[in-house]
């Protein structure tokens, strides 16, 4: 069945190929509102001041003052509303941008929401809730895109964005209707991978870990073993954060245990992973790791953000995260010059191959206003979008970086990305430079080396030939991959109770690993609670016939 995925995907890949490239990763930026600044007009689908124009209210959860648009804007001139993805836009479909709503990522959620109840929405806007898009298509609020998609997706669009099946469509179809475009992302950015200062395994000859019996001997050494040379009891084996099961997933996942993900059971029906027993060992290691002062005492207080600045500051010797955490690390060796950190394959129970569980990757769901008169615009910048990033005669650098500027390829209002992207640009890469041919790279591997090439450190340790996130996505994807067991719009009980269960499981999960609560007891007692809150009824509307 693997091998059989595997070449599914492959064959996907060389028919988009065909029709174009490849290309890359990414993320959401945080910021404030940029509202409407007052250029063009008010009222959706309104004709712009030039001819042939329409100007467009774009919702985005962008940062207007993200760190790369502003040295962008500092070298070039260009803003979120006048850049040369908006120029493009307007130049091929007359399409004039402005932003009716921008805010960072998670309150974009929150004013979203507020939106909703509102009334008061963009005429194209990105949604990232499935709770959201339920209500949004089931209140009448969002036009249908489904015969859009059919009529105006070109064949490059749509082979990137079915290249892991057509059930991306999933949470966004209601009544038999499709009301959302995905945004497609690589699914690979849904991998943890073991990030570790290899300078510090070389100082204290440790080999590095291959099950978990090492990562715990490394972690106590790390802790103990005075690896910075202050003399101090004062590093941390360990990192992580208060987002519990997010920061640790690549060591659950290691004891073949998968928190919040839909793994499919032996009689064929999904199960909820975070309530299964093989949550309880993974959970015993890491309270017994926190009890011997391995773990950072404070976690449960910190962020993501938190947790990197230990690392950067050179306490912390290992920690579990995805590939775009080498921009945080790569400052590290600002405070120590002999600091490298490097990514391994995820070490497993026993030395045995570890599974990754994985989503059909989206960077949220375009939808249109119902009262928007041209949703096909949706379709027709995407077609746009990735015929100029991957097309035969794509501009792939120009839109992906400016010298060592490399996130120009979301500051547009839409986008969608190949799903093997940076997997390609890693491994052509590797062969590259073993046939000592760099010069010879194209397209999206071009683009990524010259960013290497132009000092930008985090795109070497994310995407160079060994010791990188993607050097084990190489050995692993997709034969290795556990796909979700369920992506459908959120049942009735979920609607009403998810995020309370939510709460639940981090505050049982945090509680054990701190010794509050003994594993073996606490975490039956959770998921006694976690099923009286819904959870029995949610795992029974997952698996009713649909």
């Amino acid at each position: 069945m693997a091998m059989r995925r595997k070449q599914a995907v492959m064959s996907l890949l060389a028919a988009a190929l065909m029709i174009g490239t490849a290309a890359c990763s990414g993320g959401n930026d945080g910021g404030n509102n940029a509202g409407n600044n007052g250029n063009g007009v008010n009222q959706t689908g309104n004709a712009g001041a030039d001819s042939g124009t329409i100007d467009v209210q774009f919702g985005s959860g962008a940062d207007p003052n993200a760190e790369f648009m502003a040295k962008l804007q500092k070298k070039t001139g260009e803003t979120w509303e006048d850049n040369r993805w908006t120029r493009l836009y307007k130049e091929k479909l007359g399409v004039v941008t402005h932003y009716k709503m921008m805010y960072p990522y998670a309150d974009y959620n929150t004013q979203l929401k507020l939106a909703i109840t509102s009334g008061d929405l963009p005429d194209i806007f990105p949604v990232n809730d499935k709770a959201d898009l339920k209500q949004l298509a089931e209140g009448g609020a969002i036009a249908d895109m489904g015969p859009v998609y059919d009529k105006y997706a070109s064949p490059l669009l749509k082979s990137i964005i079915e290249a892991e099946t057509k059930s991306i469509f999933d949470p966004v179809t209601f009544g038999g209707k499709i009301y959302g475009i995905p945004q497609k992302m690589p699914s690979t950015n849904g991998y943890s991978h073991l990030w570790i200062r290899e300078d510090w395994l070389k100082k204290l000859n440790l080999e590095r870990p291959k099950t978990m019996d090492d990562v715990y001997a490394v972690a106590q050494a790390f802790a103990k073993q005075d690896p910075d040379g202050n003399g101090k009891a004062d590093t941390i084996g360990l990192g992580l954060n208060k987002d519990v099961l997010y920061s640790t997933r690549g060591l659950f996942w290691g004891f073949g245990a998968y928190p919040d993900f839909w793994l499919q059971d032996a009689g064929g029906k999904a199960q909820y992973g975070t309530v299964l027993p093989e949550m309880k060992q993974p959970l015993e290691l890491l309270a017994r790791m926190y009890k011997e002062g391995l773990l950072d005492k404070e976690f449960g207080t910190k962020d993501e953000s938190k947790e990197m600045e230990s690392a950067v500051a050179g306490k912390m010797g290992m920690f579990y995260g995805p590939h775009w955490l080498a921009y945080s690390v790569e400052k590290t060796s600002e405070n120590d010059k002999n600091a490298k950190w490097i990514a391994i394959p995820l070490p497993g129970e026993g030395g045995n191959p570890v599974h990754i569980p994985l989503d059909n990757a989206t960077d949220g769901y375009l939808v249109a206003n119902k009262n928007f008169p041209h949703p096909e615009l949706i379709v027709e910048m995407l077609n746009l979008y990735v015929d100029t990033m991957f097309g035969e005669t794509n501009r792939f650098e120009e839109f992906w970086s400016d010298g060592d500027i490399d996130s120009l390829w979301n500051m547009g209002p839409v986008h969608a990305l190949m799903p093997s992207l940076d997997l390609v640009g890693h491994q052509d890469i590797k062969q590259a430079v073993a046939d000592n041919a760099t010069d010879q790279l194209k397209g999206v591997a071009k683009g990524f080396y010259k960013s290497m090439q132009d000092g930008v450190v985090g795109m070497s340790m994310m995407f160079g030939p060994t010791d990188t996130p993607f050097a084990f996505v190489d050995q692993s994807y997709p034969d290795d991959v556990i796909w979700s067991a369920y992506s459908g719009a959120p049942t009735p009980t979920m609607v009403g109770s998810w995020s309370s269960m939510g709460e639940l499981e981090a505050t049982a999960m945090t509680a054990m690993i701190q010794g509050k609560e003994d594993v073996a007891s606490g975490f039956d007692k959770f998921v006694d609670s976690w099923n009286k809150l819904g959870g029995k009824q949610v795992v029974e509307e997952v698996n009713a016939p649909q």
